[in-house]
């Protein structure tokens, strides 16, 4: 299968009628659940989040740390072919225990001072090619860390990005319970007033008391999860944990506007063209190829151990020897010398290296080609999420004025002695969870709008 084969993306048409009704709802939600966020100490924007992690958190500075030890591989590679340069230097000295004599009868001194000196330098001639495939495996190297940074600085984004649309979501629940409890405790106090002038029994304050403990710790689980969601958050901006009650989150930066919605319904979708010119600029896909070019590169650094190698040294050196220190004479002279290796036989240990990374290489080319597969796949489904998220936006709007409706109803069934209090603790529920199902709505057509927007490329950090 050809690596750069495309799919048609799945379109779509939202029908009018569903898409005011989308309109109209986000404009309503923007406002309505705008003003019941959270008043907090620091609020971090969605865009101060993201800024701030792209500078600390830890898989930023992990991919940061990567790319400086390529570079200073790279440059190792290529320095490999200048010549290199030594210089030696030593002095010795012996003392002969036993006495010698010359041939004249002379007595000779047991003490013999010598010098030694050398300065030289060898170069490489032909490295059976290692030097020329070391230099390209390092630069392939560079470019793919150099890739997989500016593809991590996106990951990050977009974690950031998903981490806090889950925690506006979880607050703006924590606003959702909370208006529903003082509904319920305002019911609970009306029934009361209605048992003390004697006009239902006593049990319906116990249900209705039964209710509002109930949504009472219903508050409380949105609080603990809101609190987590905004600590996942702030882990991901490597914020001390210590300090996490003193930051919050809010809508500045999140445009859920009319315009934002209409151009969204307009917005070209993934044609095959767009798809394949991705695959060939998208940094994760670039950083893969260039790991691969330099695993072929590797492959040539291999088989260079099986080519001759030929070096060349010169230098100039000393010697001399006497046995009084002023009295020795350096005896100089100039040194040259090629040098010739052969392999022979090597137990065919570098022959079987080379088909071991072979078929690595062939597995990391089946990878990107799975790599490629899986992103054709993610777009269909991230425009699949996107789609079912403003259907269900919509169909909230319903939900919530039924259930709204209803409970309207029922309460008055009762407040002319037509109904019964369960009937008004059941609809009571239900729009509960349409407000529950309402916001849940909202924020998952958010996160699936900026999830197809981070697979198709369309930010930059």
């Amino acid at each position: 299968m050809n690596l750069f084969e495309t799919k048609l993306p799945i379109q779509r048409n939202v029908p009018i009628m569903k898409t005011l009704s989308i309109i109209f709802f986000l404009g309503f939600a923007a406002t309505a659940y705008g003003q019941q966020r959270i008043t907090g100490t620091n609020e971090i924007s969605i865009d101060q989040a993201i800024r701030i992690a792209l500078d600390s958190n830890y898989t930023t500075r992990g991919a940061l740390y990567n790319l400086d030890a390529a570079q200073y591989t790279s440059t190792k590679a290529s320095d490999n072919l200048l010549p290199t340069a030594l210089a030696t230097g030593s002095y010795g000295y012996s003392h002969n225990l036993t006495s010698q004599t010359s041939i004249f009868g002379t007595p000779v001194d047991p003490n013999l001072h010598s010098l030694r000196y050398n300065v030289g330098a060898a170069v490489n001639i032909y490295n059976g090619g290692f030097d020329a495939a070391n230099i390209r495996s390092a630069g392939y190297n560079l470019d793919a860390a150099k890739y997989n940074l500016k593809w991590v600085r996106q990951q990050v984004a977009f974690n950031v990005v998903s981490a806090y649309i889950n925690a506006l979501r979880t607050k703006e629940l924590v606003a959702t319970n909370q208006k529903t409890l003082a509904e319920y405790q305002a019911q609970l106090d009306r029934i009361k007033g209605l048992y003390s002038a004697g006009s239902v029994p006593v049990i319906q304050v116990y249900q209705q008391q039964s209710v509002v403990s109930q949504q009472d710790v219903q508050v409380i689980q949105a609080r603990n999860n809101y609190q987590n969601a905004k600590a996942d958050l702030l882990f991901l901006l490597n914020i001390a944990p210590n300090t996490y009650s003193q930051y919050e989150v809010g809508l500045a930066g999140i445009d859920t506007s009319l315009n934002a919605l209409k151009s969204k319904e307009t917005e070209v979708q993934p044609t095959p063209s767009l798809i394949n010119s991705l695959l060939d600029q998208r940094e994760d896909f670039l950083a893969q190829r260039a790991s691969i070019l330099s695993s072929e590169a590797a492959i040539d650094l291999t088989r260079s151990s099986l080519l001759p190698k030929l070096g060349a040294t010169g230098g100039l050196g000393g010697f001399g020897s006497n046995s009084s220190l002023p009295g020795v004479q350096i005896i100089h002279a100039l040194n040259a010398g090629l040098s010739l290796s052969i392999p022979i036989y090597d137990a065919a240990q570098n022959r079987l290296q080379i088909e071991i990374q072979e078929v690595q290489l062939d597995e990391s080319k089946v990878q990107l080609e799975q790599a490629e597969e899986q992103f054709r796949s993610d777009v269909a489904k991230g425009q699949n999420n996107v789609l079912a998220a403003e259907e269900a936006v919509a169909a909230t709007v319903t939900e919530l004025q039924s259930a709204e409706e209803s409970l309207r109803a029922a309460d008055e069934r009762l407040r002319v002695g037509a109904g019964i209090q369960v009937d008004v603790i059941i609809a009571e529920a239900q729009v509960q969870t349409a407000r529950t199902d309402r916001v849940n709505a909202l924020y998952n057509y958010l996160l699936a709008d900026k999830q197809l927007e981070y697979l198709l490329a369309k930010t930059n950090y």
